[in-house]
């Protein structure tokens, strides 16, 4: 037994010892070593025109002529003589109203007028007999001065008269609602026996022979569109094609949206049956514009805003260089909302990395994404 124990004792030594020695011990595994991932990047090549989309305004379409038609007397409507989508012309008559008592009005006008015009006849006959006696020693200085104050009444009266008779046809050329210029019945409010007051809303009415559009066009792009120059226009869904001229260019920009309004009238004849109507919307394309001032307003090298970080002219992007990011400084301006051309700094077959704000620095690894 105590042989046994003995032996066991000595195994044990045997294996504790093998198993701290450090000569024959397994070697530890070293740390891994770190690799940085290359960061996924979206990159864009400088253009050299501007698309044509970004030279675009969107716009509406109106009337330079609307109106809406109201009564001007007070009464009963008589006769409705036109509907909604009727073309009518200047002076033609809408809706007639009663004219019982504006005619009863206008026959004692003309009958006061009448008998004023007979007491001015009377009295200047006797001024003037009252003139001729006075001059020949005849007749008292009073009696003269009383004829005068009398002829001068009388014509006073005859003024009054002629006043009267004027407002009172007026008054009934008021019971007539007429157009006042050429074009097309959009509303109709009223109808036979409807008693009406001046102010009632009676028609609408549109002139579509003179349309206008009406652009929002960005502070950036403005000073490049010139006062009676043509621009081309399409029509919202259809993109039906028609011509516009610039007619003026708003004198203050939209505090919120940053934009100047631009007056193009439509040009008849060339909007190649195109039916505009008011309301409508419709793009302007400027890019005609642009181009004519001479040095190409619309040529360069041009990035996205969101891919170059400028303060004034000067700024960098990042650039793609073998699979690494490489820091390029530029010079550029603004042409344009969302748009920089680079006038220093850049190479028209460079790949520049989308968004300038990601975290990079001069030879980081790069992987490009679509």
């Amino acid at each position: 037994m105590m042989k046994m124990t003995w032996k066991t004792a000595a195994v044990a030594v045997a294996v504790v010892v093998a198993g701290c020695g450090g000569g024959n011990a397994a070697p530890a595994p070293s740390a891994a070593r770190v690799v940085q991932k290359p960061v996924g990047v979206r990159t864009v090549r400088p253009a050299p025109q501007l698309k044509a989309s970004v030279l675009k305004a969107t716009g509406s379409v109106r009337a330079r002529q609307e109106a809406t038609l109201s009564a001007e007397a007070t009464g009963p409507i008589t006769r409705v003589a036109v509907d909604v989508g009727d073309t009518v012309k200047r002076g033609q008559v809408l809706a007639q109203m009663d004219t019982t008592n504006v005619r009863l009005a206008v026959n004692q006008a003309r009958a006061a007028r009448s008998a004023a015009d007979a007491a001015l006849e009377g009295a200047k006959m006797e001024v003037e007999r009252a003139r001729a006696l006075a001059q020949s020693g005849s007749l008292a200085r009073a009696s003269l001065e009383k004829a005068e104050v009398g002829y001068r009444q009388a014509q006073a009266q005859a003024e009054q008269a002629v006043a009267a008779l004027d407002s009172a046809q007026e008054a009934q050329h008021d019971t007539r609602r007429i157009a006042p210029f050429d074009g097309v019945i959009t509303r109709r409010t009223c109808n036979e026996g409807d008693y009406v007051s001046p102010g009632t809303a009676l028609f609408g009415l549109i002139n579509t022979h003179a349309l206008e559009v009406r652009a929002p066009v960005p502070e950036a792009l403005v000073d490049r569109v010139k006062v009676g120059s043509l621009v081309s226009g399409t029509l919202n869904p259809s993109g039906a094609p028609f011509e516009a001229k610039v007619r003026s260019l708003g004198a203050v920009i939209d505090p919120q949206t940053r934009t100047v309004e631009v007056l193009a009238d439509v040009v008849p004849g060339k909007n190649k049956g195109v039916m505009l109507r008011a309301g409508a919307l419709v793009e302007l394309d400027f890019t005609g514009t642009l181009s004519a001032d001479g040095e190409g307003a619309s040529a360069g090298l041009f990035l996205p805003a969101q891919a170059v970080h400028s303060r004034g002219q000067e700024g960098f992007v990042w650039v793609v260089r073998e699979g690494k990011a490489q820091r390029r400084d530029v010079k550029v301006e603004r042409v344009l909302p969302g748009f920089v051309r680079v006038v220093q700094g850049l190479g028209l077959e460079e790949h520049v990395v989308a968004d300038v704000s990601l975290p990079l620095q001069d030879g980081a690894a790069l992987q490009v994404v679509r």
